[in-house]
This record gives structure tokens, sequence and C-alpha cells, in this order.
């Protein structure tokens, strides 16, 4: 009877310590879940807001009364979700969205309001928004669309009386490629009524994300290369990912639109030190999820792919932060493959991130000039008074001899 009773008392501990251990993943996991349909609502929200009211008035009232019940829903979700630093102001946003709703507000301050909520909502329950390996091509999504998603919005996105069409840039541009890739989560969607995407991967569903971006832009040229460089964010990772492309100017909404639907095509466009920031997050991102393996392999892909073929060059401009950065790869490295918490990683990254950034900087080509071409000015400027000088003086002369 002793050695059951020791036995029974062992079990209740370990099924206690089970849950004590176990439980703060699953209630993170649970909020992470309540947040991210909260998310689906309100990107679908924004997006569909301008099809419902228009100067003041409602023009779709089956739409105005199905967004009326989305915003309700997205309250009730938030009610739900822990109480957190931050949480006031997000409740303080959703009443202003709730009330611009009700008064049936300018469309760009409503999605503003909404899109803004949802920025806070990602942010205040950590929602990852950007995934963890490089945007797949648009054609790898291609077949997945197909299958799961033309019978209802056709074969090219141009809509059927199942489901809209997906062609419209306006109606796009208020999605980021995030909001495409959340509505494909079964947990986390809210509208479709069936387990849309159910048996595919997060990979997957960022391809078919990908090629969803793509429709509204299927017959247009790729933008100016030169904005790649004006706009370096728009080009890599997380920023492709997670930026709606209404909330930027006409000219970078335009080509970012092209970009997040070619992701293959832009990764030439990348600035090598931009690719390596972007892969560091990316790294970043693998070690908060517990893939430690991934997190280092990324880690050493930023510095091949992004620094390695900038760093003679940075050696020669300046020696002393390209021996810091060195040493600042080493410490990521070691931090990486050793037993460091993931705030120390972060640290790490985060200091080589920014030191790649000054990088970066330095080896913008220089806008002074040289000092020979100031010379040359100078001397040009010289040679022209003297010749000025000695032609007025043959000009007397000659003025002379003529009397």
């Amino acid at each position: 009877m002793g050695l059951l009773h020791k036995t029974g008392l062992c079990c209740s501990l370990i099924v206690t310590l089970s849950v004590v251990f176990t439980w703060p993943a699953v209630v993170r996991g649970e909020s992470e879940t309540v947040a991210a349909q909260a998310l689906n609502l309100l990107s679908s929200f924004a997006a569909d807001y301008a099809d419902a009211v228009q100067e003041e008035q409602v023009i779709d009232e089956r739409l105005y009364h199905q967004q009326s019940r989305q915003l309700e829903r997205v309250q009730k979700l938030v009610r739900e979700l822990p109480d957190r630093p931050g949480r006031a102001s997000l409740e303080r946003t959703l009443d202003a969205l709730q009330r611009d709703f009700t008064a049936r507000g300018n469309a760009e301050q409503v999605q503003r309001r909404a899109n803004t909520a949802a920025d806070r909502l990602a942010a205040l329950y950590q929602l990852q928004r950007s995934p963890i390996h490089p945007l797949p091509a648009a054609e790898e999504g291609a077949p997945l669309y197909r299958q799961h998603c033309a019978r209802c919005h056709g074969l090219r996105g141009g809509g059927t009386e199942g489901g809209p069409a997906l062609t419209s840039p306006e109606r796009a541009a208020q999605f980021s490629l995030f909001d495409f890739y959340n509505l494909l989560d079964p947990s986390a969607d809210t509208l479709h009524g069936s387990q849309l995407g159910a048996d595919l991967n997060s990979w997957q569903r960022w391809a078919l994300a990908v090629a969803v971006a793509g429709f509204p832009v299927a017959d247009q040229l790729p933008p100016p290369a030169d904005l790649a460089q004006r706009y370096p964010a728009l080009v890599a990772l997380p920023g492709m990912a997670v930026t709606r492309p209404g909330a930027l100017p006409e000219e970078a909404a335009a080509a970012f639109l092209w970009w997040r639907g070619h992701p293959d095509a832009v990764r030439a466009l990348e600035h090598p030190l931009v690719r390596a920031g972007g892969l560091l997050q990316l790294a970043e991102t693998a070690h908060r999820a517990g893939d430690t393996t991934g997190a280092y392999y990324k880690a050493v892909l930023a510095y091949r792919q992004g620094y390695l073929p900038l760093r003679s060059q940075l050696e020669k401009r300046d020696p002393a932060l390209a021996a810091q950065i060195q040493g600042q790869w080493r410490e990521l490295r070691e931090a990486l493959s050793g037993d460091s918490s993931n705030a120390g990683v972060l640290a790490a990254s985060q200091r080589l991130r920014a030191s790649l950034a000054q990088a970066r900087n330095r080896l913008e080509p220089s806008t002074e000039r040289p000092a020979y071409v100031l010379w040359a000015a100078v001397l040009f400027a010289l040679a022209a008074v003297t010749g000025l000088l000695w032609w007025r003086l043959l000009r007397r002369r000659q003025g002379r001899q003529s009397r």
C-alpha cells in the first residue's frame, strides 16, 4: 500500500508539474488564435468599408450590417484577450473606430483607423506577421489557388457569384501579404465559413498569399529599378509581408503592389546589406519559435549573401566599422550556437543590424566633389579671366593704332 501511495503521489506530482509548465504555452497559443481572428476581421472591415459607405451614405445595406457585426465580434474577441500594457490604447482606437463607423465617416479615415487598430493588436499580442523563410514565388502558389480558390474567385481572380474579384488594385491595397495569409489560416479564418486551407502548411499559405497578391498587377510592367533603392525596406522582409500599399505614397504604393506579387524577381533589386538585415530578422523570428538550427543557418546566409560581397569595400572605406561588424558577427554566432536566451540573441542581432545600416550609409557614393575637380574649376576660372583681360588689352591697342 505504501508503494502504491508513493506511486500515486509521484504521478500526481508529474501531472501537476506538466500542467504548470505547459499551461502558459496553451494560454499563449489561445491568445494568438483569438488575436489573429480579430486581426482578420479588422483587415476585411478596412478593405470593404468603401463599398458599404460613400459620402456619409450607406450604399450597400447588407454589407454595412455585416460590418457592424464584424466590429461587435472584434470587440468581443479583444475582451477575451489577457490584459497587457497598451491594451487601453487599443480599446480607445476601437471605440473611435466604432464612432466613425456609426457616423458613416470618410472611407480613408475609417480604413486608417481600422488598420491602426489591427497593427496595435498584432504588436500587443506579438503575432508573427512575417515568414521565417524568403517569400515563395507566385508560380508556387498557382496550383494551390486553382485547387482551393478558383471555384469561388475565378481561374484568374475575376470573381464569380460565389466570391468577389481579387483583381482590384484599390481593394488589394488595403491588405498586407500577412492579411492574405491570415485569411488562409483555419484557426483565424472567420469569413469563409469552412476550414479553407486546413491541409496547407505555412509555406503553402504564403505561396497562395503571393499568388493572390499578383492578380491586380498581372498585366503590368515592373516599376523602375531605382524605386527599390529609394524604398529599400519594401523589397525585403518583414516590410514586404506586413506593409499595406494603401498606407504608402502613390508612387511607392503602385511599385509595392507589383513587388509583393513578384518576390522572386525583386530579390535581385535588394541591396546586399538590406538582404543581410532581412535575413537576420528572419533568424530572430526562427529563434523565438524554437528553431535554433534554422536561425543559425539564416544568420550564416546573411553573412555570406549580404555582408561578405561588400566586406573588402567597407574595410577600405571604414576599417574601424568593418572590424566592429566582424566582432558582432562573431558574438551573434556564439549566441546562436550557445545557450543564450531569446533576449540575448535579439540584442546581438539588433546591434549587428544597426551596424549594417551604418555600413550601407558609409558605402554610398560620396556627394563631395574630389579635390582635383575643384582645382580644375579654379584653373578654368583663372584662364577665363586671363583670356578676357588679354582680349580687352588687344582691343585697346587696336583702337589706338587706328587713331
